[in-house]
């Protein structure tokens, strides 16, 4: 048979995975080096994943700290990457897409959730998503929502629970697809 993961396994693989991207950013912080979104990208899914499993004080205050030494580029390569992320997530949703029949159903509930973990991480070191990503990703969840309705997948969108308040949904909008 296959052997099992041991208890824990894969918290260690997260908090090593975590430690990695920590280590990068302190690095090119110290050389006054601009990160970039792939490395946004890396510690925000790492830290996020981390903190859905519980506090992690210490890896907050040293990305806080490592972010504050190439503060404006850093804030950029986080930027981008949430955009980057957003949009991914929006575009795995395109009507034409889900009217296929191979439609790859996985892909766009792990692109929610990495999505998630991009988000609950930034919102412990101190980012928001621009406007214009809150009401993307609002109408996202939405169309993601009730295409698992329509297939009787009610919920487990692969959003975090945590992470949708991280992104506040916008109040909605009257929209031409509205019931009358």
């Amino acid at each position: 048979g296959q052997a099992r993961p041991r208890p824990g396994a894969g918290r260690m693989s997260t908090a090593r995975g975590l430690e990695g991207a920590l280590l990068q950013l302190e690095t090119l912080a110290r050389r006054g080096e601009r990160p970039s979104h792939y490395l946004a990208r890396h510690l925000l899914i790492e830290l996020g994943q981390v903190l859905a499993l519980g506090p992690a004080g210490a890896a907050v205050e040293r990305a806080r700290a490592a972010g504050n030494l190439v503060a404006p580029a850093w804030k950029s390569a986080v930027e981008t990457e949430l955009s980057l992320a957003c949009g991914e997530f929006a575009q795995s949703l395109d009507p034409r897409a889900l009217a296929l029949p191979g439609y790859d159903l996985e892909y766009t509930r792990t692109a929610r959730t990495r999505l998630g973990d991009r988000l609950r991480a930034a919102s412990e070191l101190g980012f928001q998503l621009q406007p214009r990503e809150v009401d993307v990703l609002a109408l996202a969840d939405q169309v993601f929502e009730a295409f698992l309705r329509q297939r009787g997948e009610e919920g487990g969108s692969g959003r975090p629970a945590e992470a949708s308040g991280s992104a506040p949904a916008s109040p909605k909008r009257p929209s031409r697809h509205d019931a009358p």
